[in-house]
């Protein structure tokens, strides 16, 4: 039987827990959901609310910088930064929301991908150290010094550059398509440890999923062929530590050789070094795994497990998960003591009273009369009680001979019915080829193609959103809306110009037919200059 641990507490959440962070000292965490809300809890001792507050967003991220920052990304809007008490300290302007976001191991670097797949580098304070932009960004990863950063696009170009955004160098595909980055990280010496794999047929000398290191200086050290992508990545001694899609945990040296440190059944989601041990998500569970590879203990939690969060001395660990089932859906935070003691859990021990004579290594017995008690002795007087007095006649007279000429008449006559019938020659795909058959096709929204333009010396520009492109369906469409990236309706008809200030900015146009069936579509508008105003103005056609 596996060892379990019970967590510290179970912490009940009324939205679904998408991001959470615990801060480094382990006394207190922060986590947020759809609804906007930052939720606080004091852990110092058993974990209790205090007064949350609210950004306004579905929040996608939030991590705990430097000096107890909560830094928060959201879905639509900009990236912020707030006090443990909830009081704003600064706002960073981005477009489309916060994608990916990633800090150093000291909380004193930011790294944010925006929804325009953009990269924004921060100080824990919101000052912008700088940002970079090429193709569509996909991946993040920071040092945990903070020297360097990484961030990869999605056909599997990688691009390393120092803590102000400055291109050091950058690693070119293997394939021409259909090639990704599934996880990097920084290593000791500063190099880059990554696995990309090809999606498409390769030549025989290109191995589908492989790790990589690259030096400090964009030289490419050792290249070796895996069976499985790395899911994630976590810098260890002189090498790493993969968890993979398969379910098994390798132990990566300096020279990309490799050893199984476990096996799961279930792809690995997350991975954190405790002491000599290592701490695995998989599936429902937490795994402590000891330096021998077998499991110390477990912990369940009743969704699918993410990510592993943990204080910086590692002695507590804040666990949240989502079970997917919108009608059982329990949403809830583990507060776990990796120290805990852990205890052998029977396999019986949830079986009901009345089921326990069922469980394994049980002899199961069957019923057993009382001596002067016969199971099956009905004489059928209490059947007969139930009929009527013709139906008891009909039972009492035996068995009645039936005539069944007439039913083999009437069988001889269908067949005759049968053999005269002809059949027609009927064309059921002409049925489907009919525009009847089609009752009704939806619009398909089209706001056009990401737009990046310069700003004039008044540090705005003029843009025209052009929805023109989009299809009608089996109607036309009755209405044109254009929102802003505060949802604000800015527009009703297929095209209108605005006036921009610099930065990104996203635009949503949402498009209707007599039917009231609708479609969305989003554009990213890059406004480039060296100033930059709050506000943009609607013109006219």
């Amino acid at each position: 039987m596996p060892m379990v641990i019970d967590p510290i507490a179970e912490i009940e959440c009324d939205a679904i827990v998408r991001a959470i962070d615990v801060s480094p000292d382990g006394k207190w965490m922060a986590w947020g959901s759809d609804d906007g809300v930052i939720r606080i809890l004091d852990t110092s001792n058993l974990p209790t609310k205090l007064e949350p507050f609210n950004v306004d967003d579905a929040i996608t991220h939030l991590q705990i910088a430097s000096g107890d920052v909560i830094v928060v990304g959201t879905h639509t809007n900009d990236l912020h930064g707030h006090e443990r008490l909830g009081g704003h300290r600064w706002t960073h302007a981005i477009g489309g929301g916060c994608d990916h976001l990633n800090l150093s191991g000291d909380g004193t670097v930011i790294g944010c991908i925006d929804g325009g797949r953009h990269l924004h580098m921060l100080t824990e304070n919101g000052i912008k150290r700088g940002g970079f932009t090429a193709g569509e960004l996909i991946g993040i990863s920071v040092a945990r010094d903070g020297t360097g950063v990484a961030v990869a696009d999605d056909e599997g170009h990688v691009h390393v550059l120092d803590s102000n955004g400055n291109k050091r160098w950058n690693r070119e595909p293997e394939s021409d398509t259909g090639e990704t980055i599934s996880a990097m990280c920084f290593l000791h010496d500063g190099s880059l440890l990554l696995c990309r794999e090809v999606l498409g047929i390769t030549p025989s000398e290109v191995a589908q999923i492989a790790l990589e290191r690259w030096s400090s200086t964009g030289e490419r050290m050792f290249s070796e062929e895996i069976s499985s992508r790395a899911m994630c990545l976590i810098p260890d001694e002189m090498g790493a530590v993969s968890g993979q899609f398969d379910g098994t945990v390798l132990k990566i040296n300096d020279d990309l050789t490799s050893t199984t440190l476990w096996k799961s059944m279930y792809t690995i989601n997350d991975l954190r070094r405790y002491g000599d041990d290592l701490l695995v998500a998989s599936w429902f569970y937490l795994h402590r795994i000891g330096s021998d590879g077998e499991e110390v203990w477990r912990c369940e939690h009743t969704g699918l497990v993410q990510s592993i969060v943990m204080s910086q001395d590692g002695t507590r660990i804040a666990l949240s998960g989502d079970n997917q089932n919108d009608y059982t859906r329990e949403n809830r935070i583990l507060w776990i003591d990796p120290a805990a003691t852990p205890y052998v859990m029977s396999g019986d021990a949830d079986i009901d009273d009345d089921l326990l004579g069922f469980i394994d290594g049980v002899e199961l017995k069957a019923p057993i009369a009382a001596p002067d008690d016969d199971l099956y002795a009905d004489g059928g007087d209490d059947m007969a009680s139930l009929l009527t007095e013709e139906e008891r006649k009909q039972l009492n007279s035996g068995p009645v001979s039936v005539d069944d000429s007439e039913l083999f008449a009437m069988l001889d006559d269908e067949i005759e019915q049968l053999a005269q019938f002809q059949d027609e020659d009927t064309d059921l795909m002409a049925g489907l080829s009919d525009e009847e058959f089609v009752t009704h096709i939806p619009p398909t929204a089209d706001a056009g193609l990401d737009v990046i333009v310069k700003a004039t010396q008044d540090g705005t520009a003029i843009v025209l959103l052009n929805g023109s492109a989009t299809s009608p369906g089996s109607q036309d469409v009755a209405q044109w809306i254009w929102r802003d990236g505060y949802s604000k309706q800015i527009g009703n008809t297929a095209m209108v110009n605005v006036r921009l200030p610099i930065g990104n900015h996203t635009f949503t146009l949402t498009v209707s037919d007599s039917a009231r069936e609708s479609s969305t579509d989003t554009i990213t508008v890059q406004v480039q200059g060296k100033t930059r105003e709050d506000t943009f103005d609607l013109l006219d056609d």
